[in-house]
């Protein structure tokens, strides 16, 4: 791999980590945390690629290689800020002593168990860092040094074992399988791939910039409503609800260009699937709460009725085993070719040998498993956690590979998963204050990069042999650059500025998600003696027998065309904005292939791919606009 590729690799870590900070903790405009292929990546790498058209003409631009190496460090990197990790890592290690008061009994109940190596303790830079600092004191930067090194090092050993994962599972889900990477064949349609031809035959499609021009052109209109009073607004994602009836969550209507873009190259039946399986979510919902059914109190960050996410999560542990079981025979090679040194199976494709990735994996879950256990949490609670944890990293990650969805989130998290399968009376105070420590790398249950790790292998194949063993390196280090400077702006501006809890995220308050939320959690359980939660766990025992029944259908019955998928992740909370655009995709789709044919199919993947541009660059004029005339009152043009 050429010099200029790696630090342009680099420069594009450090960009996709500062930009959105900037965007939403300073300007207040759009947020860019909520995607799995984030608009933090989006704006600056189509940017890039436009750009590249007028330099390749005068024969200094990058070659589609080298901007496939730099989509990759970039999607990947774009998952270290903003609520993905900066934001409740330093949220997490930095809200305990602030947020606690004699009301909530925090210092009673939590700070005596609480490991000082993993938060900040410095009284005077928690402080500053929530309310700013004088200007004449000196930024506190030693008091930060030791939890940050000690919870990257975590960090780090996520990012590895994960890519280690995900380059062991390549070969099963892309050869095997043949899963349909729509996020990655997104990507390679806006690089080109090896053909240069085929990125200008792109950008002289005339559908492509038709799609282009009805989103960009959309939001451009909305942000001349910004100065202009009166003006008429288009109501881009905007909800529309339709009512069911009392005690029925509303049905919402949004149109979102993301989600219509990448569902365009997903197999119809999982996009048919996932919008089926949300309604029957909302009527069995509707049905419990007509009837007066509950199990219990929703937890942070899970679905929209506890019940439904415990079952939806249980056919997602039955639909993670299941494809560990269809992959057995690659594994069982994987296996014995790092453990005996068998040649059983050609890894010379792959971005690491298959001996590497695989001992690579174990030493990193084995310091992830330790790292937990110095920090309080148990042995039985340990392996519970991170077996929910596992269960939510490998499922998201195989879902985003084979669907394409970039707004989707489990069903409920680890956290949770452990909390009610053992219950309070299991787990010491010291365990309790280890999970809530977990919301510095997995929260809001949508993983810590491994969702956009699985896409990197992928994208590898395009690469020569020797650029892509060169590739999993320049990656992970390009998030831990990333992660770095995202948090030392976020803590410069912190602490020169207004104060991280001004900045107007959720992060940083006490309440609403917040960090502090999962420690008011806490407190909550060590007051409570309740053990294995019976209800949930029937619940989820309740989803593996259906979904191991709809896999029985899958393989008894040729034509069947419900798939999994829908079933695991069609009643998580955010499936409520995305559901409508997943049916008006998979629509369009199924009567372009009834009328038409699998040519015009492909014909008209340029509209969609102008569709994604148009709305990225869109976020991108409404965030200039919002820089020039309305610092600090932005305007949010990104949502999920």
């Amino acid at each position: 791999m050429r010099l200029r590729t790696i630090l342009l690799g680099l420069l594009m870590a450090v960009t996709v980590n500062i930009f959105p900070a900037w965007s939403s903790l300073i300007l207040h405009s759009s947020r860019m945390d909520y995607a799995h292929v984030s608009v933090a990546f989006l704006v600056p790498f189509l940017a890039l690629v436009f750009i590249n058209q007028i330099l390749v003409r005068r024969g200094i631009g990058l070659s589609s290689s080298e901007l496939i190496a730099l989509c990759c460090v970039g999607l990947v990197a774009a998952t270290m800020q903003g609520e993905w990790l900066s934001g409740y890592l330093l949220g997490t290690i930095s809200s305990p002593h602030y947020f606690a008061t004699p009301e909530n009994r925090w210092a009673e109940l939590l700070l005596p168990h609480m490991p000082n190596w993993a938060i900040l303790t410095d009284q005077d830079a928690i402080r500053y860092f929530h309310e700013s600092i004088p200007p004449d004191q000196p930024i506190p930067w030693g008091a930060w040094a030791q939890p940050v090194f000690w919870w990257m090092t975590l960090v780090a050993a996520l990012l590895i074992g994960s890519l280690s994962l995900t380059t062991i599972f390549r070969r099963q889900w892309a050869e095997n399988e043949k899963l349909a990477f729509p996020v990655a064949a997104g990507l390679i349609e806006l690089t080109g791939e090896d053909d240069r031809s085929a990125l200008n035959q792109l950008f002289k499609s005339r559908l492509f910039w038709i799609g282009f021009g009805i989103t960009f052109g959309m939001i451009a209109w909305n942000t001349i409503g910004w100065s202009v009073t009166g003006w008429p607004e288009i109501p881009l994602l905007r909800n529309r609800n339709l009512r069911i009836g009392r005690g029925f969550q509303p049905i919402m209507f949004v149109v979102h260009p993301m989600t219509i873009a990448f569902g365009y190259f997903t197999k119809s039946e999982v996009l048919f699937s996932i919008w089926f399986f949300h309604v029957l979510a909302i009527l069995q919902a509707g049905l419990f709460n007509r009837i007066g059914f509950e199990i219990g109190g929703a937890d942070p960050w899970g679905s929209f009725h506890t019940a439904i996410g415990w079952q939806s999560f249980g056919g997602m542990i039955v639909f993670v085993g299941w494809g560990v079981w269809v992959g057995r025979h690659h594994l069982r090679d994987v296996f014995r070719q790092a453990v005996f040194r068998e040649k059983r199976v050609d890894d010379s494709n792959e971005l690491m040998s298959y001996r590497t990735a695989f001992w690579l994996f174990v030493g990193c879950s084995v310091y992830a498993f330790l790292f937990l256990h110095q920090a309080g949490l148990g042995l039985l609670p340990s392996s519970i956690f991170w077996f929910g944890t596992a269960v939510l990293y490998l499922g998201l990650a195989r879902i985003i590979v084979e669907s394409g969805l970039v707004f989707i989130r489990g069903p409920i998290i680890a956290q949770a998963f452990t909390w009610h399968t053992l219950g309070p009376a299991v787990i010491s105070p010291e365990g309790a204050i280890a999970i809530g420590l977990t919301q510095t790398f997995f929260c809001d249950a949508k993983t810590l990069g491994i969702t956009a790790l699985a896409h990197v292998p992928r994208l590898g194949q395009t690469l020569t042999a020797q650029a892509r063993r060169t590739l999993g390196p320049l990656v992970i280090g390009g998030c831990i650059l990333g992660a770095m400077a995202v948090m030392w702006f976020t803590l410069y501006e912190a602490y020169r500025g207004v104060g991280a809890y001004n900045f107007g995220v959720i992060s940083f308050r006490g309440a609403g998600g917040s960090a502090a939320e999962s420690y008011q959690v806490i407190a909550k359980r060590l007051t409570q003696t309740f053990g294995t939660d019976w209800k949930r766990v029937s619940f989820l025992g309740i989803g593996g027998v259906i979904t191991a029944g709809m896999i029985g259908l899958r393989y008894w019955i040729p034509g069947f065309s419900i798939h999994p998928i829908g079933f695991a992740v069609g009643a998580s909370l955010i499936m409520r904005s995305s559901a409508s655009s997943i049916f008006l995709v998979w629509a369009i789709k199924s009567i372009i292939l009834k009328l038409g044919s699998l040519t015009q199919y492909r014909q008209y993947a340029p509209l969609f791919l102008g569709m994604m541009a148009g709305h990225t660059f869109g976020i991108g004029l409404g965030l200039l606009v919002d820089a020039i005339l309305f610092p600090g009152e932005g305007h949010k043009l990104n949502r999920w």
